[in-house]
């Protein structure tokens, strides 16, 4: 494969398809560059004329700035194998996905060709390492002109710095026993096979700061982790650092000059450990699989698979009536809380959150609540308290109250409507304007104007026939609150009030903030994990759980919120007018929260949604707590309907490192939870093998696209191919693989496929990425 061009179609890559190219180099490669124009003036035009007095010389200097001693922690996006996991991981070469897709290209090497990488993936263990005991990965800290200084037991790199770096600068570094390292680390013109860019769509994954629908950078070690002897179940520690190998060309040859060190020092940019265990422990597919049983080790059924307690008593005639109520209130998703009255008695009450097991039934009171206790439900049969509504009721008005900046918006708006509504009823109300048509002085003068009252004021003026007498004021409504309250209920009033939200009167400053911190609101950003899953029980560790949405629940919420300042019946009513055109905005703003973070939201003039948790459009999602999460921090995620059409995200965040939370806007037939496209794994089948891919274009008779593997008889033995003399180092030689493999599908597809790139490596050695599918949004398995 050629080198990467600009990619400026990256977000139109499908969900699920990657791209592959072998770098992505930059116009200059980092440094320091200096530009000498040098101007003379000869006699004639031949340049061996001579030249007229001096000759004109300007310099001028500039760096290219790269980074050279450390990279932004924020630049990795994955590891694989995740830091601090444990499991089987002999069979998988490590790597590290960046997401700057031109961060291992942007430095060259002295005499390397273009697009040898300056950065390498080392996997090293305990006994390889030198010094940096304190740290978990074995790393020094200090500055550069210590990393720098000489020492005659340390090999030192002698890299060209930047003029930007000095010697007070802060690195981080690692030294590697000298043989240890002539053992480990790439040859130089191996660097260019261990690192090539790839192109993923990720809009099925979590917003963590990544380049949205990009590419990224990935560079893959050449070494095998070290496990244990067959048959041990003791795990090994492997360290895994992404160092800088400037200024160390000379040593990266097969018979280096160390020049009597004993060890060599590397700037490390990145570090992270894991344990390989020789038997199969804790990878993709068992922790997807645990997903799915129950604590004894069963196969969980669907009922299991809901978000709730389980309940110790069958819901079956059979089952008394007191048992068989509390079987049904769980069932639904409730659990038993303690609650102590207004009286001051202690009872408890029935709590659920907006997270329910059940397909919730819509209930207008909630929208239209002016306080939590409108929202206590009693049962009288069992003298129990229903506490869900009320709860989400205080939990709006609580957040409310504690974002200060939100507070001040909502009394603002709120100040603004009233002085709004008054204008417009005292104008309709008013007998000093025309009773039809125009019902401000302005469009009234105008009116009058129009009407030829500049030709009258030119003719000369005459004596009026009758006497002129001011209009009587109206006179005033028997019942001044009932008319106020017809004319705010009116439609036309609804319309007013509706229209001037967007086009100014004092509204429009203060609404748009307030319509997205109440799009979060509904989106639970704010909300307290305690409120979503009140107990623990209900999301145990390793688990997966499917919900709905509650619209009550959410209601409740945004009722809560908006219930601040209002210190009248009038603000009540006024509240409940406004709140409807307040509400639609803030589901449209939750609708499109995700996209927007993402930078892919439509304008509001191509929004035609109904708006969040509509009768039309339900909201569901699905809570992880898992390994897997904090495992594969890139997770995808992807929810489907019916007709297998992709179901928006709604949101998609880590509420914890081990917990995923997932809205989806609808209902799915299918949820799929799949490691990341630009995270999967390299390494090697059962026996050391690899499945050859197809190279070429599809073709008769097998058609098989790029990629495709070709067949189980066509494969190739990586484990062949490791340097000799390393021990447990199990280091590939890319000299010996890359011709053998270059035969090898030269054979597979019965012609010449080509040279092979980085690209065409790292897609023959991919290890395809794992998934697990979940049939029906009852959580059957698929």
């Amino acid at each position: 494969m050629s080198p990467s061009p600009q990619h400026p179609a990256r977000d139109t890559i499908p969900l699920g398809d990657i791209e592959l190219h072998d770098n992505y180099l930059p116009a200059l490669p980092a440094g320091d560059y200096r530009i000498e124009v040098t101007h003379a003036l000869r006699t004639e035009q031949d340049d061996n004329a001579p030249v007229v007095g001096d000759t004109f010389t300007a310099v001028q200097t500039f760096t290219v700035r790269a980074p050279q001693v450390a990279i932004d922690p924020a630049a990795v996006v994955a590891r694989q194998p995740p830091d601090a996991s444990s499991g089987r991981f002999a069979e998988v070469l490590p790597h590290v996905v960046l997401g700057d897709p031109m961060l291992p290209w942007e430095r060259a090497l002295k005499g390397a060709p273009a697009g040898t990488p300056w950065l390498a993936l080392l996997v090293l263990t305990d006994d390889q390492l030198v010094g940096g005991t304190d740290a978990p990965t074995r790393t020094v800290s200090g500055t550069v002109g210590e990393f720098l200084a000489s020492d005659p037991a340390v090999l030192k790199p002698a890299p060209a710095l930047e003029s930007d770096i000095g010697d007070a600068d802060p690195c981080t570094y690692i030294q590697i026993a000298a043989e240890e390292f002539h053992a480990v680390a790439p040859r130089l013109d191996e660097l260019r096979f261990l690192a090539h860019c790839r192109g993923a769509n990720t809009g099925d994954r979590p917003i963590l700061g990544l380049q949205e629908d990009g590419l990224f950078s990935v560079v893959v070690a050449g070494r095998f982790p070290a496990d244990g002897p067959p048959g041990s179940t003791t795990a090994t520690k492997n360290i895994v650092h992404l160092v800088s190998l400037e200024g160390h060309e000379k040593i990266l040859v097969d018979d280096p000059d160390f020049q009597g060190r004993t060890s060599v020092a590397l700037l490390s940019v990145a570090g992270w450990s894991f344990w390989a265990y020789p038997d199969l422990q804790a990878g993709f597919a068992d922790l997807a699989e645990g997903l799915t049983r129950t604590p004894d080790g069963a196969q969980a059924g669907r009922e299991q698979m809901w978000l709730r307690l389980a309940s110790p008593y069958p819901d079956t005639d059979a089952t008394p009536a007191p048992r068989r109520q509390v079987a049904r209130r769980l069932n639904d998703g409730y659990v038993p809380l303690p609650y102590l009255t207004r009286s001051g008695e202690s009872t408890y009450g029935w709590y659920r959150g907006p997270l329910t097991p059940v397909m919730p039934v819509a209930t207008a009171r909630a929208a239209q609540a002016t306080t939590a206790d409108a929202l206590i439900g009693y049962d009288p049969t069992w003298g129990s308290f229903d506490v869900s509504l009320a709860t989400a009721f205080e939990t709006g008005r609580a957040l409310a109250l504690a974002d200060s900046a939100f507070a001040q918006h909502l009394l603002a708006f709120k100040h603004a409507a009233r002085h709004l509504v008054d204008t417009l009823y005292h104008q309709a109300t008013s007998n000093h304007l025309p009773p039809e048509g125009a019902r401000t002085a302005r469009t009234a003068f105008g009116t009058l104007l129009d009407g030829g009252l500049l030709s009258v004021l030119g003719t000369a003026a005459g004596r009026p026939d009758t006497p002129w007498t001011p209009p009587a004021p109206a006179a005033p409504p028997a019942d001044a609150a009932q008319a106020l309250e017809e004319f705010l209920r009116s439609g036309t009033t609804r319309a007013t009030i509706t229209a001037a939200l967007a086009d100014g009167d004092g509204l429009a400053e203060h609404f748009a903030p307030i319509a997205q911190w109440l799009g979060r609101l509904m989106l639970l950003l704010p909300v307290p994990f305690i409120h979503l899953v009140p107990e623990e029980r209900m999301l145990p560790k390793e688990s997966l759980r499917f919900f709905h949405a509650d619209p009550s629940w959410l209601d409740a919420l945004v009722s809560g919120a908006l219930s601040i300042g209002a210190q009248s019946s009038r603000d009540t009513l006024q509240d409940q007018i406004v709140a409807a055109a307040v509400r639609a905005a803030a589901a449209r703003t939750a609708a499109a929260h995700r996209d927007t973070l993402r930078g892919t939201a439509a304008s509001a003039a191509e929004d035609t949604g109904d708006g969040l948790g509509s009768a039309a459009r339900p909201v569901s999602g699905l809570l992880l707590r898992s390994a897997l999460a904090s495992g594969w921090p890139n997770l995808a995620v992807r929810a489907a309907g019916p007709d297998g059409t992709p179901l928006p995200v709604l949101r998609m965040d880590h509420l914890a490192p081990t917990v995923l939370l997932c809205l989806f806007d609808g209902l799915p037939a299918t949820v799929e939870l799949r490691e990341p496209q630009e995270g999967f794994r390299f390494g090697v089948e059962d026996h050391g093998l690899i499945f050859l891919r197809n190279m070429l274009p599809p073709r008769p008779p097998a058609d098989l696209r790029l990629g495709e593997q070709i067949g189980t008889h066509a494969t190739f033995g990586v484990l062949d191919h490791l340097r000799t003399g390393t021990g447990n180092g199990r280091v590939v030689n890319i000299g010996s693989l890359i011709p053998a493999l270059q035969a090898a599908l030269d054979a597979a597809h019965g012609t010449t496929v080509g040279p092979i790139g980085p690209a065409d490596l790292a897609m023959q050695m991919v290890k395809v990425p794992e998934a697990i599918r979940f049939t029906g949004p009852n959580g059957d398995r698929g």
